[in-house]
């Protein structure tokens, strides 16, 4: 029995001798070996890092593009997965490939890089190849030395439309040039560019005598670097009892033509009167000539005016055209921002004689009543003298206190 035992014992451990033997020489295949000695058995620690479910809630960390010490490259034409340039090769579970080195959205094309060229990096669905060189584009150069055209500037005056069909360079042009019609033109020029203001007054009385006053008017004036256009129209009516005893008005038109930067200027005038107690029943007065402006600033204006026309009254006993020369002088002063003062006096002498002449004289003060400029009242004074009355007095003095309401 024990010699039983004892030749088992020997041919189990000639076998073990055998198995190793063969092992050792290959000759046995390597799914019949051993298993393994675990690493961890051994003392070789196999875990750096973080748990698994750490790394699933810190998600992916990885950036675009790559480093370039992450870029892989590639000899001529060599494949396979991709290894870290200067990396060392080891054996089993070791071996790093591509997948770990870049995340799966940022793989480099597997294919033939060329040696020393960067290496494609892409991504799902859109592919970014390198960009060309500048030498490889065609884009057209200038020789050296040459001076790039600039348009020359546009004048400011010039409309937007021209300017660009010359070329001229604009600081910036709108989406839409504003047009108007043919029929706007005209509403247009009245109510833009205009200082309008209309004046009122009004007085009466009642008890032993009855009297009533009204005197109205309009004021227009446009002011441009070329020229100034005034509109001026008064109407004076006074009853006592119900009998009219005051009835006339005036209309005066006036035009200057400035000559830029000169004091010099040309003008135009046009008058029209009518009064119902005057031995006339209208007179109409043309005249033209030469203005020189001696002041002439936005707080104040100073100019005297010389120059010849005619004059003719209808109705009167000669109502002929009579010719006769003018001499003029206008002024105003805005003395602080809620006073103005006006002034103007016109002189018409008859050529044939200057015994027989005209002189209209009309001095104003303007108070500004609020603070958004469009009421005022206005303290004005009138005198109209003519040297031959035909039976009437020459003198007529009108003095009048206004609201004005500017628009």
């Amino acid at each position: 029995m024990g010699k039983t035992r004892n030749a088992k014992s020997l041919g189990r451990t000639g076998l073990a001798a055998l198995a190793i033997g063969l092992i050792c020489s290959g000759a046995l295949p390597s799914g019949v070996a051993m298993a393994e000695t675990p690493l961890w058995q051994l003392g070789i620690p196999t875990f750096s890092g973080k748990k698994p479910e750490e790394q699933a809630q810190a998600g992916p960390s990885f950036h675009f593009p790559p480093p370039t010490s992450e870029i892989a490259q590639l000899p001529a034409g060599a494949t396979g997965p991709l290894k870290q340039p200067g990396s060392i090769e080891q054996p089993g579970p070791t071996e790093r490939s591509i997948a770990d080195v870049q995340p799966a959205a940022y793989q480099i094309n597997s294919g033939t890089v060329l040696s020393g060229a960067t290496a494609a990096v892409v991504s799902p669905g859109l592919p970014m190849p390198p960009l060309p060189a500048a030498a490889q584009l065609d884009l057209p150069v200038a020789p050296a030395g040459t001076a790039l055209p600039v348009p020359p500037a546009a004048d400011p005056s010039t409309p937007i439309g021209q300017a660009l069909a010359t070329g001229a360079a604009v600081e910036s042009a709108p989406l839409a040039e504003e047009t108007a019609s043919w029929y706007e033109i005209p509403w247009r020029w009245v109510t833009r560019g205009w200082k309008n203001h209309a004046e009122l007054g009004l007085d009466g009385s009642s008890g032993n005598s009855r009297t009533l006053a009204l005197q109205t008017g309009l004021e227009m004036k446009r002011k441009t670097e070329r020229y100034t256009l005034g509109i001026d129209f008064d109407y004076r009516k006074a009853t006592n009892r119900g009998l009219t005893t005051e009835d006339n008005g005036r209309l005066n038109l006036d035009y200057d033509r400035l000559f830029q930067d000169s004091k010099w200027s040309a003008f135009g005038k046009f008058g029209a009167e009518w009064d119902q107690f005057k031995a006339f029943d209208s007179r109409l007065n043309l005249n033209s000539g030469l203005g020189y402006h001696f002041i002439r600033t936005d707080d104040a204006m100073f100019a005297t005016r010389f120059g010849a026309g005619a004059s003719k009254e209808i109705g009167a006993p000669d109502d002929d055209w009579k010719p006769e020369a003018v001499f003029g002088a206008e002024g105003e002063y805005q003395l602080n921002r809620y006073n103005k003062m006006k002034a103007k006096v016109d002189y018409f002498p008859a050529w044939e004689d200057f015994s027989d002449y005209r002189v209209v004289s009309d001095v104003a003060w303007e108070i500004l009543l609020d603070d958004t400029d469009n009421l005022s009242l206005k303290l004005a004074l009138t005198d109209r003298y003519d040297s031959t009355p035909q039976g009437a007095k020459p003198n007529d003095v009108y003095y009048s206190l206004l609201l004005l309401v500017k628009f």
